[in-house]
Parts: C-alpha cells; structure tokens; sequence
C-alpha cells in the first residue's frame, strides 16, 4: 500500500489509475471504516482512503484536541483490508495558504445545517462539505463511500455532489455495530468501562422506537426515550428525532414514508451519535 502525504504524489498516482474508489475519514479507523474500503475493493476499484483530522468540522476545540489518533495502526487496518493506497496529508496540503478561491469550497446546505446534527454543531457541516469538495477535486473518485451511522452527513455529501455538479457516485453502508448493539465510533476509545456499558442506551432506545412507533404514535415515542435518559445515571439526551427515510422532515406514522430515527448523546464529555432505519 502506498502512502502519499502531498499533493504531488497524489496526482502522479491517481493519473495512472482509470477508476478510484474512496473511503475519506479522520482516522484511529474501526471496523466501520474498514467495510467500506472491503466494499470499494468487492466492486473491483482500486482503492484509497485519506486520513485526515480536519479541524474546520469542528465547533468545540477541546473535542478536536482529544479526537484519537493512531496513524500506524490506521496504516495497518488498511493494508489488511487490500487499500491500494492512503492519502495523509499535513493540514497545509489540504488547505492551501496561497488560494484565493476559498469562498468556492463554502456551501448552503438549507435545512440539513438547521436541524438535529446542524442545530448542534454550528458550522459542523460548513466544514464537511469544505473538506469534502477539496478532497474530491484532488482524488477524482469514481465512487465514493461513506458509512450511514453519519445520516446527516450522508445527506450533505449528496447534496454536495449535486451543488459542485460531480459524477461522483455516492455509496452509503450500513452501521457496523458490536455484539451488544453500540454502534462503531472513533471516539468509543475516549469511554471509560462504565460509559461503555450504558452507551448502549442509544441502540436499545432506536430499537424501542422501531417497535413501537406505528402503535403508539410519534410523540408518545419520543418522551418514552426522553423518560429512558432521564432514568439513566450516565447518559444525557441530546436530542431525539423521528424522520422521513432520506430526509430530516418530520416523520408521522401512516403517511406513506419510511421513516428513520435520529439520536445524540452524552457520556460525560463524549458526544454519541446514531440512527435506525424503523422499517
């Protein structure tokens, strides 16, 4: 596998390479990250990844410090998963000090920045879709990967392709989870044992939403899984959704959508995310 840390090498490896599956992340990679470059692989494209921290996505300077980092185990993970190479760049290659075209990397993204993820973390996917637009114009992937467990950024990526005209396809994969449900995250390594324990709360609340939310009704859901929270001595509910499949419009049962369910909570200082598709 090859690793590429500028923008030279990028563009000397990928001019010999007709098509290009891409799987970006930020790193200290999981079981997740590496489905997605097995897929990638399973689809017959030469494959890379890019590890890469990008500060702009983050609201909360303390999270950005503390977000874990491994590089030689990244390294590993992909190899093994047969990535053919990795892109590792110094924030410098990314964000070029010498451009003057950086108003063309920020997007509007309308009601996706207003609600759930975007009413939480201000300006979050402002610099998603920065760092994502930058990426794509230096790799060119003919498909790129990106797990569901991220709903809300899956739906900003698409709409960046439309926005930047890319041909780009777009490949959601589902949630990879562990044994007991907790959905894979990069930050699950920040939990301590008895966090991990009750982070599980936010899969078994999804799983009682799916259970229950032709029967009982939307908003009956929802304050049965704010009740779940209040009764949990580790775990503080940020926010519960219940959604049109695809959209961040409301969901309400009987009128003809799939619907899914949105999530976000804490562990002390530990932001979790997650989402169920209800049927």
């Amino acid at each position: 596998m090859l690793i590429l840390r500028t923008r030279e090498e990028l563009n000397a490896w990928r001019a010999n390479e007709p098509a290009v599956g891409f799987v970006p992340t930020m790193g200290a990679l999981h079981q997740g990250h590496v489905s997605l470059v097995e897929e990638s692989k399973r689809r017959g494209l030469t494959t890379i990844s890019s590890v890469f921290v990008n500060p702009t996505q983050f609201n909360n300077a303390s999270d950005l410090r503390a977000y874990p980092k491994d590089e030689s185990g990244d390294i590993q993970k992909l190899e093994a998963a047969g990535c053919d190479a990795v892109f590792m760049p110094h924030h410098d290659e990314v964000y070029l000090k010498s451009t003057g075209e950086k108003s063309r990397y920020h997007h509007q993204f309308g009601a996706l920045e207003t609600v759930y993820e975007g009413a939480h973390r201000p300006g979050h996917f402002k610099g998603v879709g920065e760092v994502v637009h930058i990426l794509f114009e230096l790799v060119n992937p003919t498909v790129a990967f990106f797990g569901e467990k991220d709903y809300q950024q899956l739906l900003v990526i698409r709409k960046l392709v439309e926005l930047i005209g890319s041909n780009t396809q777009i490949v959601g994969m589902p949630t990879v989870r562990e044994a007991d449900g907790l959905a894979m995250s990069s930050r699950n390594l920040r939990l301590t044992p008895l966090q991990r324990k009750h982070a599980t709360l936010l899969h078994k609340s999804l799983e009682y939403a799916r259970q229950n939310i032709d029967q009982a009704g939307r908003e009956e859901v929802l304050q049965a899984v704010q009740r779940m929270f209040e009764e949990d001595e580790v775990m503080e509910l940020e926010y519960i959704g219940l959604v049109k499949d695809g959209t961040v419009d409301d969901y309400e049962p009987g009128d003809g959508a799939k619907a899914r369910g949105l999530i976000s909570a804490y562990a002390g200082e530990i932001r979790l995310i997650d989402n169920l598709l209800l049927h």
